[in-house]
């Protein structure tokens, strides 16, 4: 449920971002308009489907909310339930583009063409699932699987937006649609697996049992005898009687 609310606050932040910019007070750094176009509608798509796992993730936790016990329904029902709220609150959007809204573009038809809402869905549960494929492993294999996908990272960084780009600024087509059916389902069978193998990328630190411990602190004790550390037979030092402090 914190993904979802939290996936709802994303898509409404960046729902500001594009109601700004339709007002013309959004400026880039060369202090030129951004409009509120086709563009910039795939822009804040892709950004929201490139930061989910940011979204996802729960720094409170040790495991920075990849559990090691049922992260693959978790993991699966958040991606697909943030991309529908996502969704559904971006068919707001064609709203702010006014006149600058190219018929028949996925922008202009999102809230009024079945075919463009389905399109965008895809895209989101397409995105959001790769998106945690490339930033999973990287958080809970520790530096080193991170540097070895960084290069990768920064790839699928430019490919996603891109691709958030494309699908606004072009129009529905049946082939497109086959396309992000394919990388959707793809980018959720490689979800799963990469769930599945939580543990095998980082394996959990093997804990004793009541008589493990039991047992150490035996072996402790006994070492102590051995070398006369024993409150008995108290040697110089921090084991033996302490002066009282000087006044």
């Amino acid at each position: 449920m914190r993904a979802l609310g939290v996936s709802l606050f994303g898509a409404l932040f960046f729902t500001f971002f594009i109601w700004l910019a339709s007002t013309g007070l959004m400026v880039s750094n060369n202090f030129d308009i951004i409009e509120a176009d086709a563009m910039w509608m795939g822009i804040c798509a892709a950004g929201l489907a490139f930061f989910f796992p940011f979204l996802f993730m729960e720094h409170k936790r040790p495991d920075d909310g990849f559990r090691r016990e049922g992260l693959i329904p978790l993991i699966l029902l958040g991606v697909v339930a943030s991309a529908v709220i996502v969704s559904l609150v971006a068919l707001v959007w064609p709203f702010f583009l006014g006149v600058r809204a190219v018929p028949g573009t996925v922008a202009a038809e999102l809230n009024a063409d079945p075919a463009s809402f389905f399109l965008v869905l895809l895209f989101f549960i397409g995105g959001m699932a790769w998106s945690t494929c490339m930033m999973m492993p990287m958080m809970i294999g520790g530096y080193k699987v991170a540097l070895w996908l960084l290069l990768p990272y920064l790839g699928f960084a430019f490919l996603i937006f891109f691709a958030g780009v494309q699908v606004f600024e072009n129009p529905p087509s049946l082939l497109v649609t086959m396309i992000w059916v394919a990388v959707a389902l793809f980018g959720l069978a490689v979800l799963t697996a990469l769930a599945a193998l939580r543990n095998v990328i980082d394996k959990p630190k093997p804990q004793m049992t009541a008589s493990e411990r039991d047992a150490a602190y035996q072996g402790y004790l006994a070492d102590r005898r051995r070398r006369g550390l024993t409150n008995e037979n108290p040697l110089p030092g921090i084991d033996g009687p302490q002066q009282p402090p000087r006044r």
